[in-house]
């Protein structure tokens, strides 16, 4: 499955905005907590979703983000160097506002490629944009706008965020 265009933007966007989340030298050693869950899709578990963690209160918390599985099920990942970066080294105990984003996406220019060592015969026609279909209806995508909001706490924590069809 490929990326879709508005997740290479969403994820840029996050990126971004975690760039000055971080704080100073002492941040890189930021002991983290366990963050796993379970996103479902009316009632049914949701394979390929991108889920992203950001803190409510600027500052208090690490961004974070994870990928489902088959099973729904994702493990998050603090955004950053040091321990906070290790794969499934979760984030900070704290509010955060929850995004899911997955979309698919057909017409991809990288489908449409002619083989390799060949070259596309010049046309008129203007090339079509990619069709993208929003598995997750989109008022889910922007974590600050989603309406989901969750706690991380001390320990282990297991999320379970129940998204709905519009």
């Amino acid at each position: 499955m490929r990326a879709s265009i508005y997740d290479c933007r969403v994820l840029t966007l996050i990126t971004a905005l975690c760039l000055g989340c971080g704080g100073g030298s002492d941040s890189a050693n930021v002991e983290t907590v366990p963050v796993q869950g379970t996103v479902t899709l009316d009632g049914k578990p949701l394979e390929g979703a991108t889920v992203t963690f950001v803190p409510v209160n600027e500052g208090q918390g690490l961004p974070a983000t994870g990928t489902t599985d088959e099973e729904g099920r994702f493990t998050l990942t603090a955004m950053g160097g040091g321990k906070r970066g290790a794969p499934g080294a979760g984030t900070l105990p704290g509010e955060y506002y929850v995004g899911v984003v997955k979309d698919i996406v057909e017409g991809d220019e990288a489908e449409d490629s002619p083989p390799e060592g060949q070259f596309p015969e010049a046309s008129d026609q203007p090339t079509p944009e990619p069709k993208t279909t929003h598995v997750v209806p989109t008022k889910y995508n922007d974590p600050k706008s989603s309406g989901i909001k969750v706690t991380v706490k001390e320990g282990d924590n297991d999320i379970k965020i129940e998204l709905k069809s519009d």
